[in-house]
């Protein structure tokens, strides 16, 4: 009797291009269930007690539930393309739908950060593919829902020089920055609730800082010194970063295609928000994500993604402890240490595979 449930829990049938078991779709439903559990477990904790933040912070906390459940099975996709192993595949889902710091954004804020984050590794997947201008689309509903995704603009203009996509297309970006800031602009309750939350958000902080608890190079020099000074010019310094990785990528006529698209894209989602200013606990959501596919593909990575998801989940209590267990200064060297290793070490796999390509 218990050789014939095994031999039934363990014997695949071909679902589409995938191989699946029962006990492959059990995990697929169990690691579902349990994300709801976690979500449920914290959802009556209110980040701000105000009755408007409360009201639309339900509603999204749904939204992003299950917006959360969409980007494990896409993250899920992505590493089978990339390893071509299932079990790196499922372990991708369940470890997207149980992460520390999306279950906490979820439940705790309920801002709908892993709708855009959801677009974004779309887009790249989507250039991944060879779907540029599709790709373009997807980002520019991604840059409309949040302004974190912007870390991510290099990876297009490099794609428009290499030709995966068309320069009619980059109207979608365009429109979704220019609707998004048409919007959070406006005076009194905004007609989006992601922004109406924000706009909350921001507004009960009170003083501005160069960081908000995101351990950057702000949190070693002072957040509250020169916030005007040091904005412009940490801004200049972000662009010039940019402009700094599109001239390295096409000068050493490297091919921007499959893993180095996600290469590039964690790299850019760690560096930005390191010299960035206003950059606030949630800039570390899209470069956990990131990290984690990438070192799905790179099993010897998993350390330094661990690392990313400890200092995000850092930052994150800051916030909701009202300080920092740990120095924040201390935390942004740890950063700085993650984004040199990850610069390093990517680049050596990048060298490895174009070598191999030859």
């Amino acid at each position: 009797m218990d050789k014939k449930i095994t031999d039934f829990l363990i014997k695949e049938i071909k679902i589409g291009k995938w191989m699946l078991a029962p006990i492959d779709l059990l995990l697929f439903v169990a690691a579902a269930v349990f994300s709801v559990m976690i979500r449920i477990s914290v959802v009556d904790y209110t980040a701000i007690e105000l009755p408007a933040f409360v009201k639309y912070g339900n509603m999204l906390g749904i939204v992003t539930g299950i917006t959360d459940l969409l980007l494990a099975v896409l993250g899920a996709w992505i590493v089978y393309d990339l390893t071509n192993r299932k079990i790196r595949a499922f372990l991708t889902y369940a470890i997207l739908l149980l992460l520390p710091v999306l279950c906490a954004s979820c439940a705790m804020w309920g801002m709908g950060d892993s709708i855009y984050i959801f677009f974004a590794v779309l887009s790249l997947y989507l250039l991944m593919k060879g779907k540029g201008n599709a790709s373009l689309v997807t980002y520019g509903i991604s840059l409309f829902l949040s302004r974190y995704a912007f870390f991510l603009l290099p990876i297009y203009a490099i794609a428009f020089m290499q030709k995966k996509n068309k320069l009619l297309y980059f109207l979608f970006p365009l429109c979704g920055v220019w609707f998004r800031n048409g919007i959070v602009h406006q005076s009194g309750y905004l007609p989006v609730p992601s922004f109406e939350m924000e706009r909350l958000f921001v507004k009960l902080r009170g003083e501005s800082l160069l960081s908000q608890n995101w351990p950057n190079i702000f949190q070693m020099i002072g957040t509250d010194k020169f916030i005007q000074e040091y904005s412009l010019v940490a801004k200049v310094a972000a662009a010039s970063l940019m402009l700094l990785v599109i001239m390295l990528v096409l000068l050493r006529s490297r091919e921007m295609s499959g893993e180095g698209i996600w290469y590039v894209g964690l790299v850019l989602s760690i560096l930005i928000p390191y010299v960035m200013p206003q950059m606030d606990e949630r800039a570390g959501l899209l470069s956990c994500v990131l990290y984690l596919l990438f070192a799905m593909k790179h099993p010897d990575l998993y350390y330094l993604a661990i690392v990313q998801v400890i200092i995000t989940y850092i930052s994150f209590s800051a916030y909701f402890r009202g300080e920092s267990v740990i120095p924040l200064s201390a935390v942004a060297l740890a950063e700085l240490f993650v984004l040199l290793l990850t610069i390093l070490r990517a680049d050596h796999v990048w060298k490895v595979q174009q070598e191999e390509a030859r």
